[in-house]
Parts: C-alpha cells; structure tokens; sequence
C-alpha cells in the first residue's frame, strides 16, 4: 500500500502522461446510460468502454464526476486495490492534481482506465445497507438507540460480525434525523487508527465520506482489517456476454435509467417464465421494484476481475438477500429467480434494444457538447 496521499499525487503526473483522452470518441446516450455504462464497464473490466464513458460523462455533467469516481472506487474496486482508491480519490479531491496530471480529460480516462483493470470487491456495497437485512433489523434498532461511544465500541469489537460492526459505523455517522455528523466521522476514522489502519487509507476514507457522504465509504476500512486476517487472491469470473445496441452496451440499461426501467418491467411481463417466479415469490404491489433488482444482479452486479477473501462469497449473499428480501422476495426466491432471469437474458436484452432504438434513433447526430476537438 502507497504510504501516503501526497506521493500518490505526485506519482499520478507521470503515471498519466501516456494517456491521451483524444483517442477516446463519445458515447451518443443520455446523462443517466452514460453514469450506469462508467460504473457496469468498470466492474466487467472493459477498459475502452469506461474511458469512453468517463470521458462523455465528464463532457455532460461536469465536475460531478469527480464525486460518481470516488463512489464507484468505495462501492466496485474496495479492498480489490487500495492503491486504485487511494489514486482515485487524490485526483477526484484536488483541482491543482488535476491541472499537473495534463487537465480533467486527461486524469479522468486515466483513472476510468485504472479502476478497470484493478481487481473488484464489492463487500463495502454488501455492508453498507446491512441494517436493511431482515435478520440485523432489531440489532440495528437497537444501535441507534445507542450513545456514540457505545456504537463505537461496537465498530472496535473484533468478536462481532461484520454487518454488525458495519451497522454500528454507518449509524455513528447517520444522525437520526438523516444528517450527516462530522462529529461522529471523526470519532469513527479514530477508532479505525486505533485498530490498525494505515493513515492513507484512513485520510482517503475521511476525504470521500464528507464529500460524497455515502454511508459505503465508511465501510471499507472495516473489511480491509478483516481481509488483512485472511487468505487473498484474485480469480477471474465469467460474466454475462457483451450485447451491444449501436455503441452502447446493453447491460448499461439498468433500473438507474428511465429506459432500463421501461425495458425490464416489460420482460417481468412479457416472459412467462419470469413472470410465473415473481408471481410465486413476490407480492403483487412489489413485483415491479423485485424486477429491478434481480436484473441489477443478472447482468449489472458482476465483475470479471474479482478480488477473493474469506467472507467475500458469504457478503455477497447477505447483500443479495438483504436487497431482494427488501422488496418482498421470499428468501427461498432469490436463487430460482436470478436462475430464470439470467436464463432469458437474450430476451431483456432484444427489448433493451428496442426501447434504446426509439429512443436514440440511427444517425441521430450527437449534441455539439460532445464534439471532441484539441
């Protein structure tokens, strides 16, 4: 692990100066495709696709994709590459790392480029909600309950679970009425120091936290220390094909996009398969939002570089319950659902492709905004 923040920065000048952001040419999609298409490319390591996407997302939405980095850094790569995550967040932070990295085009397919090759772990993502898992409902009511130092003696004890020890970091920051405290970080990013993290990873940890205040960042220092105590590696995973409609990536047409959205509820629908396993599983008034997320896990979840230790196949469990029993999914569910739509993902895709057409028409000219030029 890099010793500190700021010979990161100074490593990142030289480490970008063989990327051109030039070669890269845009992706004709809306905002919200091209925010899904940064993330799912990262995760199935498609280093092209996620430059091309970072780089028309940078051209649409501005500096807000300094912040989206640093999410997709805490939620995809995590404990997979320290060192990516630390990269991320010292270019993300700082304007004048920027500037000496050769400009924001520059240093954003850089950083796009990095995180797709870098192993994933999504166990922060898993641990983040833990508090929404059926089973860690009560232990989560009763730790809010709790004063600070009590929930921080929860975070500190390496007897506890993981999810209750995640439960407890994200709640000492969470105020009950939804605020985000300072305050309670601190104490949070001190307990973490004191059980042996090292400072870079605590300073990333601090910078992300307040600037995105996404309760994932609080979490990865948790599942570095319990990685740390276990055998590691990286193990190369299959994925679902890629499916293309035009230049956009099928898999990128999630529930985060309105025309992901249109595409998977009329599968739900439309497949008599799937639609006899939400019908068994699933109450009615919450069959559409239990579509959405099985989907997520189908097609948009999966990582072809994956970082392997000792619970990361038993979070990736807890996270997938813990969302699909949410939305009424029985438990006993999950599995023949995810089989069934994985089984006709040829037939999600095809009216995937349907509504993307009607949408985004052939020879549709793209918005001069995206007109690269030197």
């Amino acid at each position: 692990m890099t010793e500190s923040l700021t010979e990161v920065r100074l490593s990142l000048v030289g480490a970008v100066a063989d990327c051109d952001p030039f070669d890269c040419e845009p992706i004709g999609a809306d905002a919200w495709v091209i925010s899904s298409l940064l993330q799912k490319s990262i995760r199935r390591g498609e280093t092209e696709i996620a430059q091309r996407a970072a780089l028309t997302f940078l051209k649409l939405k501005g500096s807000a994709i300094w912040r989206r980095l640093m999410v997709i850094a805490f939620e995809d790569v995590g404990v997979g590459s320290i060192d990516a995550v630390t990269a991320v967040v010292a270019a993300s932070s700082d304007a004048s790392v920027r500037k000496a990295c050769g400009g924001n085009e520059r240093i954003a397919v850089y950083l796009a480029g990095l995180m797709a090759k870098a192993a994933k772990d999504r166990s922060a993502d898993h641990l983040a909600g833990a508090k929404d898992h059926p089973a860690q409902g009560a232990f989560a009511e009763g730790v809010a309950k709790l004063p600070v130092q009590a929930k921080l003696g929860i975070v500190g004890d390496k007897s506890l679970e993981l999810s209750k020890r995640a439960i407890a970091a994200v709640l000492t920051v969470w105020q009950g009425d939804r605020t985000w405290g300072r305050e309670g970080t601190n104490c949070l990013l001190e307990v973490f120091r004191g059980l042996g993290v090292p400072e870079v990873l605590v300073t990333v940890t601090e910078i992300a936290a307040n600037r995105t205040r996404e309760p994932i960042t609080l979490i990865l220092p948790l599942i570095w220390l319990a990685a740390q105590e276990s055998e590691r590696g990286v193990r190369d995973c299959a994925i679902p094909p890629l499916v293309m409609a035009g230049e956009v990536p099928l898999y990128a047409l999630d529930e985060h996009t309105r025309l992901g959205r249109e595409a998977i509820w009329r599968f739900a629908r439309e497949n008599d398969g799937v639609r006899a396993c939400l019908e068994r599983f699933v109450p009615a008034a919450q069959m559409r939002r239990a579509a959405f997320v099985t989907a997520f896990y189908v097609d948009a979840a999966p990582v072809a570089r994956r970082f392997i230790w000792d619970q990361a196949d038993d979070l990736e469990v807890f996270g997938r319950e813990r969302d699909l029993m949410r939305f009424g999914v029985a438990k006993e569910g999950i599995a023949p659902l995810v089989d069934v739509m994985r089984a006709n993902l040829e037939h999600l895709n095809a009216l995937r492709a349907e509504v993307l057409t009607k949408s985004h028409p052939a020879g549709a000219s793209l918005p001069g905004s995206l007109r690269f030029g030197r």
